[in-house]
């Protein structure tokens, strides 16, 4: 695991961000992970848990 994967300080490419299934999707422009993120909560890395 990365340091920046393990201090979570993921940032989404908004320019590149989309709507999917009642969310927005986008990846980490630093390493390329899938994340994901409901109206009105943070980005978050998907399939993270809670």
């Amino acid at each position: 695991m990365s340091l920046h994967s393990w201090l979570g300080r993921h940032v989404p490419d908004l320019q590149a961000s989309h709507w999917d299934r009642g969310h927005f999707v986008s990846r980490c422009t630093v390493c390329g992970t899938a994340m994901i993120k409901l109206p009105g909560l943070p980005w978050k890395p998907r399939g993270s848990a809670g």
